[in-house]
């Protein structure tokens, strides 16, 4: 079912059209992204919003995602490994088994896409190093 434009959400369209991404508007007006940017389009051939504009964001649209093709870029922030630090041989979720650790590598905020690899404590998913920063965080 369609929903009628009205006046005041065209003006706000227009309005944030410079400045917000259409993700941005379409959380704003309450309606799907799709219908942001095909009514943007229908204002542009009307001649109410001007063609070839540069958008100038006040704020920042949602970051790219991920490329799955290429190997993400990490850094061990562990805290100081002792003398089991060798073991870390970093590797990927296929390449995980049950005799691998399975302590994750990257930023807290990020999917794990590289975890250590090493080898792990009997019965355990981590290796002696990530289970004393395990038991360490409780």
């Amino acid at each position: 079912m369609r929903e009628n434009w009205t006046d005041e959400q065209i003006r706000e369209l227009v309005s944030l059209w410079p400045v917000a991404s259409a993700t941005q508007i379409a959380a704003q007006l309450h309606r799907p992204r799709s219908a942001i940017c095909g009514k943007a389009k229908r204002l542009r051939e009307m001649g109410i919003l001007p063609r070839g504009a540069l958008k100038h964001y006040e704020i920042d649209p949602w970051p790219a995602r991920m490329r799955i093709n290429s190997p993400p870029q990490f850094q061990y922030s562990g805290g100081s490994l002792s003398d089991d630090s060798t073991a870390i041989r970093p590797c990927t979720l296929i390449e995980l088994d049950n005799g691998r650790c399975r302590w994750p590598l990257g930023e807290m905020h990020e999917v794990a896409a590289m975890f250590c690899g090493g080898a792990a404590v009997t019965g355990h998913s981590y290796c002696a190093q990530h289970m004393r920063l395990a038991h360490a965080a409780r």
